[in-house]
Formats: C-alpha cells, sequence, structure tokens
C-alpha cells in the first residue's frame, strides 16, 4: 500500500471503499494482535454510532474542519484532535445564543472525531510494527528473507509487505501478485493475506498466486489452510503436497486439486507454466514476464484457454504457438503486438 492518506485509510475500510490492498493492510494490522483487535472493535464501534442511518459522503477531513471550526468560531489554530480534549473537561453550559446544527454538520463533527481518534490508535500501531514494502517490476523477480529467516521469491510485477520485526503472537505478511514461500518452522503461525484471502502455515514450502479478486494456492512440501478473508476460520480447506485450490473473492475455496506442483511451480526455474488458463490471463502473464503490450483486437478471445509451457523461449515464439493452438493470429503495429482473428 502506497501513498495513502493514513487519515483515511480506516475510514475508507469501514465505509466499503477500500481496495484489495487496503482491506489486506488493515486485516493484517487487525490481526497482528490482541490490542489491535481491541483498538479496531473500539473503532468499528465509534464508526457504527457516528454514521447517519442513511449513506452520506464521508466529507474532506480539512475541509469539514474549517467549516465546523468556522460555524463555532474556533479560531484558525485550532486542529482536529482538539475535539478529543473537550471531552475531558465539558464546561457548564451558561446561557448564550443558540447554534443550530445541520445535518451536514453534525456529519462533519462525527467524521473529524472519528478520523482524529482513528489516526491516532493508526499511527501509533504503525510506530510499533512498521512495515517493509518490497515490488518487483515486470521482467523482474526478487528473493528476501524475512524476520524470522523465512525466504520469499516475490514474482514480477507482485508486491510483498511484512513488519520489520514479526510480534511474538504470530507472523503476518501482504501479498499481492506472485510469490513462493519457503517458511521457516516456528512455533508462531505465519498467515499470508491477500486481497480476498488468507493462508495459514507452520513450516512448509508453497505458492500463491492473488491477483484479480482470486487467489491460488500451490503446495509443494507441509500442509497449509486456505480461507476468504471475510469468512471464520471453520470456512477453510486443508491442503496438502501436491494440491491446489482457488479462493474466488470472498467466496468459500474450491475443494483441493490433486497437481503436479512442480510443474505449476515452474516460474521458479524460468517456465511460464499455463493449466486451462484463459487468453485473458495469459496475456497480462506474458506483460509480466516480458514487459512488453498485448491487446486483444476482441475481447471474446480472452474466453479462450490455453495449457502448456515455455522455458526460455523469445515472446514472438510464445505467442506464435498461441496463435496456432487458437487458430489466430498476432501482429506488431508500433510498440504493440495484437492477437486477432
Amino acid at each position: 500500500m502506497k501513498n495513502v492518506d493514513q487519515h483515511e485509510l480506516l475510514t475508507r475500510y469501514f465505509s466499503g471503499e477500500a481496495t484489495t490492498a487496503e482491506r489486506a493492510r488493515v486485516e493484517t494490522w487487525r490481526q497482528a494482535s490482541a490490542e489491535n483487535q481491541r483498538v479496531f472493535a473500539e473503532l468499528a464501534k465509534i464508526w457504527q454510532d457516528a454514521a447517519p442511518e442513511r449513506v452520506l459522503q464521508i466529507p474532506n477531513v480539512d475541509q469539514a474542519w474549517s467549516e465546523l471550526s468556522a460555524q463555532l468560531g474556533l479560531p484558525p489554530e485550532a486542529q482536529p484532535v482538539r475535539i478529543l480534549e473537550m471531552k475531558k473537561a465539558p464546561q457548564t453550559p451558561t446561557p448564550a445564543r443558540k447554534v443550530f446544527w445541520s445535518d451536514r454538520y453534525v456529519w462533519a463533527a462525527a467524521a473529524v472525531l472519528f478520523l482524529a481518534f482513528a489516526t491516532i490508535l493508526y499511527q501509533y500501531s504503525q510506530k510499533t510494527t512498521g512495515f517493509k514494502t518490497i515490488a518487483t517490476a515486470y521482467a523482474q523477480q526478487e528473493s528476501i528473507e524475512l524476520p524470522d529467516g523465512s525466504i520469499v521469491k516475490l514474482n514480477s510485477g507482485s508486491e510483498i509487505q511484512f513488519p520489520k520485526n514479526f510480534p511474538d503472537s504470530a507472523r503476518y505478511v501482504i501479498l499481492i501478485g506472485e510469490a513462493y514461500f519457503e517458511v521457516t518452522h516456528d512455533e508462531r503461525p505465519f498467515y499470508v493475506n491477500t486481497g480476498n484471502a488468507q493462508i495459514r502455515v507452520l513450516g512448509t514450502k508453497f505458492g500463491i498466486w492473488a491477483r484479480d479478486e482470486q487467489t491460488r494456492v500451490t503446495v509443494r512440501e507441509g500442509r497449509v489452510s486456505l480461507r476468504a478473508l471475510e469468512l471464520p476460520p471453520v470456512a477453510a480447506v486443508e491442503l496438502a503436497a501436491n494440491q491446489m485450490s482457488i479462493c474466488r473473492q470472498q467466496n468459500p475455496p474450491e475443494p483441493p486439486q490433486t497437481i503436479d506442483a512442480g510443474q505449476l511451480l515452474g516460474w521458479l526455474e524460468g517456465k511460464i507454466v499455463f493449466d486451462q488458463t484463459s487468453l485473458t490471463e495469459v496475456v497480462a502473464e506474458l506483460q509480466r514476464v516480458y514487459n512488453v503490450k498485448i491487446e486483444l483486437s476482441d475481447p471474446a478471445l480472452g474466453q479462450h484457454t490455453i495449457t502448456g509451457s515455455f522455458f526460455h523461449k523469445p515472446i514472438e515464439s510464445v505467442l506464435a504457438s498461441i496463435c496456432l493452438t487458437l487458430d489466430v493470429q498476432y501482429s506488431k503495429p508500433d510498440d504493440k503486438f495484437v492477437i486477432s482473428k
């Protein structure tokens, strides 16, 4: 998660407007400790109590505070967090002119209060955990050693986030894209959160592909569990060596399938492997691996599926094989490839 205003992250999460990466970041922070879970519950209650019965657009915090302070006649230097101080030492009301509050300002005040409170707690938790982010560009891979000694190989066009130091309760990482994990055995459980799913292991070797609200897990050694991020742990499926499962959106994971893990994880050895993969997904993967631009002249072509593997072949050779299989053709106008009927 990059360049996201911390003042808005939790508000976006509770209002349902957070991206998959932002949701995964909040969930990882929430589940990292009992204290974080307590703070999250308090924030959820504040949000529920502050939100109006009808859905309104969350106001811009700075603008809402400026308007609210002007309405109340507060000095310009007053900051949103001063609202918290007002609650500590309430003054005995004295006769004064009445101030009539419209729904607009009631909601603005609630939003400012919530965001001020949420920001203080969230920034405090960020200081105590400290996330590190590593991302790979197209046509790039990278090996990473996590704080516990576990090894992660990050495929092209992917991103991983993890604490600089794992807490005593559990080990959490966030993945967007594709990676292979060799997890060091530890008494602490190891969790991988994607945009829509959570994988739990103790010590094992497995691969994860997580894009477009889908998470695919392939196990090489050991056992892992896979569940939709917003479903309870009882909804998880367990996977053993040479098994795979897919979690689509927030639906329960599919039953385990027996597969050849070495074949499906061929990208670790420089192979590109497709197993009944849609042409739309094939094109996206080839763009990441070769750092080229590929388009379909007709979106309907994306429904075709491909099964096969390619090992250290130039992009032109890969496209020629795919086109021969699907009875289509490709051309290269300008700086991109175009697949057409």
